[in-house]
């Protein structure tokens, strides 16, 4: 409570996310200003959010230095905004700023869902700024919202875009009438008494199923369609496939623009929408707009794939994948040989031959369900990972990239999404993800629904841990439970989840073992564990997951016996997110030229507690909740100053993937840290999956550089 008093003037409360309760708020006696309305030419401070972030967070983050604002509201809609929060908090200590969670669906538990989210904003506002609402500021009278289409309408859809680019919008579609459907625009409103979301976004899993209807309803009245992601907006750009294929079946214009939000040339997007404005009204004499046509791509099915086994004699994937059972034998640890093997066999033979046991999912998803009710989890991430390895991943990124996946979208699940369009795998009859720390994970859930029917679950983890949330994400466990039902025909046995459960701990021991002796001398390179030892963590859960984490603390445990006590100079580093993984030369470079060993990667960090297994689904809540990547930023800061201390390292090394926001966006977090201990630390900024643009040499160089200011007191940053 800041105990703040206002005679003339009103507190002034700033909000980025068209859902924020505008009226209401102002109501309560409050001012709003949203931060599309203020223009600025503020350049970003070095050391703020990373470039790959969403360009619109970056700007509002910049223009935080000097706008007047009491207060700042943030939603829970992505990973860019989620790194806002911390920085604002960590940062601007003066600013009330509170985070509202977000449903992604308009079902009667996410409905609640958002009203009760809503009641403790309007709750901690008033007790921060010490005000008592009067009893009508919130009595919420019904605020339906139609929009009105007029005919010759360019509509605009897309998340943020600039004062500026909107006006240059209007000027230059003129005599056309414009509709513009962006964030600041599709403001929450009230029907029956609660807010409700009626203009979905792209964020939302029935964005499509909206924009579908949306179409067929005004297809005679639309001109054409602008479609606007602001760059690195993940939810947008991963919508944009399915976007152009409703504006196909409905022959409706479409121009895509992705561009900065502080972006000010405008000549390039000048002659984009002159050419496209002739071609609308080309179209629209013609008599071309409006007529709804079929559509043939899509219609590939997960049957069709198993029927032929996907052996045509150009599955190249396939092929590479059988080749590496040849050298599994020489792979250097056991726990690795009975990784790769597991995901040898999955991906030539169980994908193909058991399709009706397969669920998809992502890596910070429990998988204890799934293996208790006799499923095989595949996990996208690792898919990707093999393409890079298999030298792979250009090819089928480039793939995604020519059905609309932008450039600057996370490359592990474009190379994934290219294998499936490719024919190199089986479209997946199910997928099951949970949405925190990736915004990809729910993107390509939604594209494999829209386009290929499978079917699928999002687990909509929220931000921060309260009662209202944990009871949130138990209900959707329970939902899960339905649907895994549903998907394999038989009932859930609670003692089979139990048992599974009770397989994690038990691995998750000998895993937190392992590492235990990896704070000791350096019993093995590190970025074995990073590019081989990846998927271990997936197989917990089942009895191989238990058996793979026992050979690995073993074989560590032989290796620290034998060095008996023996202490060495190499230099120790903290590794913070995944490795390039279609080069593995620059990699035994770090470790074995340069002498700089990989002692703790955080891919590997067991972040949960020990499951309760007479509280199961309980236990399922609290590991998702307990993400460091969530909650309290100053949390996750001490769990690397943790880190640092008892691995005693002498530097950290932070790999900047270009299309991860979640991780990159809390580098700041890691440069003050670094700062705090007088220890160096090198931002790599490269790709995991997507070679193009990669040099090796200039890697080796930055090595190079940052070896030499090990032991030092220097400190360096940047890329």
């Amino acid at each position: 409570m800041c105990g703040y008093q206002y005679e003339d003037e009103k507190p002034i409360i700033g909000y980025l996310c068209s859902y924020f309760p505008k009226k209401a708020i102002e109501n309560l006696g409050f001012e709003t200003i949203a931060f599309s309305e203020i223009t600025s030419n503020t350049s970003h401070r070095k050391g703020d959010l990373p470039v790959n972030i969403c360009s619109y967070v970056r700007y509002c983050q910049g223009i935080l230095e000097y706008t007047k604002l009491d207060g700042i509201v943030l939603f829970n809609c992505c990973n860019a905004m989620q790194r806002l929060y911390d920085w604002v908090k960590s940062h601007r200590p003066d600013l009330f700023c509170h985070m509202v969670e977000l449903p992604r669906n308009d079902s009667a538990l996410n409905q609640s869902y958002l009203q009760k989210n809503i009641d403790i904003l309007f709750k901690d506002i008033c007790n921060y700024f010490q005000f008592i609402p009067p009893k009508e500021a919130l009595s919420l009278e019904n605020d339906i919202f139609v929009p009105h289409i007029e005919d010759d309408t360019i509509y605009v859809i897309g998340s943020a875009v600039s004062p500026i680019l909107k006006d240059k919008i209007e000027e230059y579609t003129k005599p056309n009438k414009v509709y513009m459907n962006i964030c600041s625009s599709r403001n929450i409103r009230a029907a029956d008494g609660n807010f409700r979301i009626q203009e979905p976004c792209a964020r939302m899993e029935w964005f499509t199923g909206w924009f579908d209807s949306f179409l067929a309803e005004n297809r005679t009245k639309l001109k054409g369609i602008i479609y606007m992601p602001c760059q690195h907006c993940d939810s947008f750009l991963f919508s944009y496939p399915s976007v152009r294929r409703l504006c196909i079946k409905y022959n409706i214009p479409l121009l895509e623009i992705e561009e900065g939000y502080k972006h000010t040339g405008f000549g390039q997007i000048s002659t984009r929408l002159e050419a496209f404005l002739e071609s609308v009204d080309f179209k629209s004499k013609a008599g071309y707009r409006g007529n709804s046509e079929e559509i043939s791509s899509g219609s590939r099915t997960a049957d069709m794939d198993i029927k032929n086994n996907g052996l045509d004699g150009r599955n190249v994937f396939q092929q590479r994948m059988n080749l590496v059972r040849a050298i599994v034998q020489k792979l250097p640890m056991e726990a690795i040989k009975m990784v790769v093997n597991n995901q040898v066999e999955l991906f030539t033979n169980k994908i193909w031959s058991t399709p009706e046991k397969i669920i998809w999912t992502n890596m910070v998803m429990p998988v204890e369900i799934f293996y208790s009710s006799g499923l095989i989890p595949v996990n996208m991430e690792l898919v990707a990972g093999w393409t890079a390895s298999l030298q792979l991943s250009k090819h089928f990124i480039s793939k995604s990239e020519g059905v609309g996946f932008s450039s600057s979208l996370c490359s592990y699940h474009k190379a994934t999404m290219g294998l499936i369009l490719e024919n190199c795998l089986p479209v997946p009859k199910g997928i099951a993800i949970s949405s925190h720390i990736c915004d990809g994970g729910p993107g390509i859930a939604n594209y494999l629904r829209d386009i290929y029917k499978t079917e699928s679950f999002i687990l909509n983890v929220p931000f921060n841990t309260n009662q209202i949330n944990f009871s949130y994400v138990k209900k959707q466990f329970e939902m899960l439970i339905d649907w895994v039902e549903r998907y394999t025909g038989n009932k859930t046995d609670m003692e089979k989840l139990k048992d599974s459960m009770r397989l994690t701990n038990q691995a998750r021991d000998y895993w937190i073992k392992a590492f235990e002796l990896r704070k000791g001398d350096p019993l093995f390179y590190g970025h074995l564990s990073l590019r081989n030892l990846f998927g271990a963590t997936f197989l917990f859960g089942s009895q191989l997951g238990v058996d793979v984490a026992r050979a690995y603390y073993q074989q560590l445990l032989q290796k620290s016996e034998e060095n008996n006590g023996h202490k060495s100079t190499k230099k120790r580093l903290l590794w913070i997110h995944f490795a390039p993984l279609y080069n593995n030369s620059i990699m035994e470079y770090l470790e074995k030229e340069l002498d700089c060993w990989i002692v703790m990667d955080i891919t590997g960090y067991i972040y949960w507690e020990e499951y309760d297994l007479e509280h199961p689904i309980d236990s399922l809540v609290k590991r998702s909740l307990s993400h460091f990547y969530l909650g309290n930023p100053m949390e996750r800061k001490e769990l690397y100053r943790r880190l640092a201390k008892k691995y005693t390292v002498d530097g950290i090394v932070h790999f900047m993937h270009n299309g991860c926001r979640a991780i990159p966006g809390a580098a700041w977090q890691v440069r003050e840290l670094a700062a705090e201990l007088d220890m160096p630390v090198l931002e790599l900024t490269g790709d995991c999956i997507d070679p193009r643009g990669f040099s090796e040499e200039q890697m080796k160089l930055r090595m190079e550089a940052f070896k030499e200011t090990l032991g030092r007191d220097l400190f360096v940053s940047g890329s």
